[in-house]
C-alpha cells in the first residue's frame, strides 16, 4: 500500500494523476485503473483533468467516479430504485412524520428543518459508522424520544424491502456483503480522511483484488468525523508513505498561523511542508464591515450559518455581486435574463431559449404583446436579434432590463442596481463567495476572510474534545493564495488563534 499525504495546496491531485499516468505508459490499460474520490466535484474534477491530458473521452475511464457511484454501478440497480425524496415523504406520512428528504451543513453537524429528518438523519450516520442507531441516538444527546428512532428505524427497513428500494447507505453495504469489486490492476482513493467505517469495508475488498493501492488524503484536513468519517482508521494505515512537502497555494504568512494551531492536535501525523515563497498579509479585524472588499476575488468564512446572514445583508446593501453556499445573490434564471437582454440592447443576438426566459420577467401587454405565444413553434436554438422580437414575436420595449422586467421585485432590482453602480460584473462565478467552512474544503481565493465566532454547540464540544475545532479552522485559514484576513471574536464563543 502507498500512502500519499497532501497539505494544503500541494498538489495532490496532480500528483496522483501523474502516478495514473504513469500506470498508464507501463501498459496498463485505463478501464483497468481505478480513482475513487469522497465527493461527485473531487471525482469529476479528476476524470476531467485525466480525460483532458490522455485525450479520452469520458467513457474511456470507467472507474473514475465516487465509491457510492461505484456500488451503484456494481450492483446493476437502476435509478428507480434508488429511494428518492419523494419516498422520503411517503414514508413520512405512513410514519406520522414530517420529513423533507433535506439536510444542511450547520455548525459542523446536520442541519435538519424536521423533526423527522432528524431522525432519519440518526439511522443513516449510525449505520455508516457501524454502530447501533441507539448508540448513536445517545451520542447525539436528542431530545427525540428513542421509541420514535427504533419505530422509524424498524420501518425505514420494511418500507424499502416491499418496494426493492436502497439508499447509498444500502448500496455499500450489498457491495461489501456481495463482494461485487471489480478486479482493477490500479486504484486510488482520493480524500481517504473523510471516509466512514462502511467505506472503509469497500475499500478493503477493492484492495483484496488490486494489484497497486494508493490511499490519498490528510488526516489535518479531516473535518467530517460528525458525519461519520473515521479518521483513525486512515491515522492506522501502514506502508510506503510519501508527504507532499511544497504547497502552491498557501503563502507564508498564512502557513505559519495555519501549523501553530494544527500542532494543537493530539493525534495526527507529524508533516512538515513549505508554503508558496509569497509571503502574503496577514491583517486582524475587530469587524467584517472595516475590511474593503471593493475589488478581488474573496471567500468569506464562517463556522454557522447564522453568521453568514449578517454577511449577507451587508453584501447586498453595499451592491456586491456574491454567493453564498454555491447560491447566488441573485436567481440563476434572472441573471441569465439580464446578461441575455443587455446582449441584445449592444446589438447582439441571443437564442430563442434565452428569449422565453426573459420574457418570464415581462408582464403581458406592457413589456411584451400576447402574440409572443408564437414562440412555441420556434426552436430553442434560433438566433434572433432585438430588432426580430419587436417585428416577429411581441416585445414592446428595448428600454434597461430593471425598466423591462416588472415581474422583478424591487428588492431584487435596489441590489442589483446597487451592483452595476458599484461597478461589478454579472459573470456566471461572483467575486465575493460567502460559506461555512465545511462547505468550503477544496475551494481558494486570492482574499480570504475567516470569522472566529462559533455557536454555542461547538462550543461545547470544543470544550470536551478541542481536535475537531482545530481541524476545521486550519482547513479555513488554508484556502488564502494572498490575503488572509481574521476576524475577532465578537463574543466569548470563540476559536482562539
Amino acid at each position: 500500500m502507498n500512502i500519499i499525504i497532501g497539505p494544503p495546496g500541494t498538489g495532490k491531485t496532480s500528483a496522483l494523476l501523474s502516478l495514473v499516468e504513469k500506470h498508464i505508459k507501463d501498459g496498463i490499460p485505463p478501464d483497468k485503473i481505478g480513482y475513487f474520490a469522497f465527493t461527485n466535484r473531487a471525482s469529476n474534477e479528476a476524470k476531467e483533468r485525466a480525460c483532458d491530458i490522455f485525450n479520452f473521452d469520458s467513457d474511456g475511464l470507467p472507474f473514475f467516479r465516487t465509491l457510492h457511484s461505484l456500488a451503484f454501478q456494481q450492483l446493476g440497480l437502476s435509478r428507480s430504485q434508488v429511494f428518492n425524496e419523494d419516498q422520503k415523504k411517503e414514508f413520512g406520512d405512513i410514519m406520522g412524520l414530517q420529513i423533507t428528504g433535506k439536510s444542511s451543513f450547520e455548525e459542523g453537524s446536520f442541519s435538519f428543518s424536521k423533526k423527522g429528518d432528524q431522525i432519519l438523519g440518526t439511522i443513516e450516520v449510525a449505520r455508516v459508522r457501524g454502530v447501533t442507531a441507539h448508540s448513536q441516538w445517545l451520542k447525539d444527546n436528542s431530545d427525540i424520544n428513542w421509541y420514535e428512532v427504533d419505530r422509524a428505524e424498524r420501518g425505514l427497513s420494511e418500507f424499502k424491502k416491499q418496494r426493492h428500494l436502497y439508499d447509498f447507505t444500502d448500496m455499500l453495504s450489498l457491495f461489501v456483503a456481495q463482494d461485487v469489486a471489480p478486479a482493477l490492476d490500479v486504484i486510488f482513493i482520493d480524500e481517504a480522511q473523510d471516509l466512514s467505517f462502511l467505506q472503509w469495508q469497500l475499500v478493503n475488498k477493492l484492495q483484496e483484488k488490486s494489484k497497486h493501492v494508493y490511499i490519498a488524503g490528510d488526516d489535518d484536513q479531516a473535518i467530517f468525523r460528525w458525519a461519520g468519517a473515521d479518521v483513525n482508521h486512515f491515522l492506522s494505515l501502514e506502508g510506503n508513505l510519501k508527504i507532499l512537502d511544497q504547497s502552491y497555494r498557501v503563502p507564508q504568512h498564512a502557513h505559519y498561523l495555519a501549523d501553530s494551531i494544527v500542532k494543537r492536535i493530539s493525534r495526527r501525523r507529524q508533516k512538515f511542508w513549505k508554503p508558496q515563497p509569497k509571503e502574503g498579509k496577514l491583517y486582524w479585524h475587530s469587524n467584517i464591515e472595516h475590511i474593503d472588499m471593493q475589488e478581488g476575488q474573496w471567500l468569506i468564512l464562517a463556522r454557522n450559518n447564522y453568521m453568514l446572514s449578517a454577511v449577507e445583508q451587508q453584501c447586498r446593501l453595499e451592491g456586491f455581486f456574491y454567493q453564498r453556499n454555491n447560491r447566488k445573490g441573485v436567481s440563476e434564471t434572472l441573471l441569465e435574463a439580464i446578461l441575455s437582454w443587455e446582449q441584445l440592447r449592444k446589438g447582439g443576438k441571443i437564442t430563442i431559449a434565452q428569449v422565453r426566459n426573459i420574457y418570464k420577467y415581462m408582464i403581458a401587454d406592457k413589456g411584451v404583446s400576447k402574440s409572443h405565444k408564437s414562440l412555441r413553434a420556434v426552436f430553442d436554438d434560433t438566433l434572433v436579434s432585438m430588432q426580430d422580437l419587436s417585428s416577429s414575436y411581441g416585445l414592446l420595449t428595448t428600454t434597461i432590463w430593471h425598466k423591462a422586467f416588472d415581474r422583478v421585485s424591487d428588492k431584487e432590482k435596489q441590489y442589483l442596481i446597487a451592483c452595476l453602480r458599484r461597478g461589478e460584473k454579472f459573470t456566471k462565478e461572483p467575486r465575493i463567495k460567502i460559506s461555512t467552512i465545511h462547505g468550503a474544503k477544496g475551494s481558494e481565493a486570492d482574499n480570504v476572510v475567516v470569522l472566529t465566532d462559533i455557536g454555542q454547540k461547538s462550543w461545547l464540544q470544543m470544550q470536551k474534545d478541542p481536535d475537531d475545532e482545530i481541524r476545521v479552522f486550519y482547513v479555513a485559514l488554508t484556502r488564502v493564495k494572498e490575503n488572509l484576513h481574521i476576524v475577532q471574536p465578537t463574543t466569548s464563543r470563540s476559536f482562539v488563534l
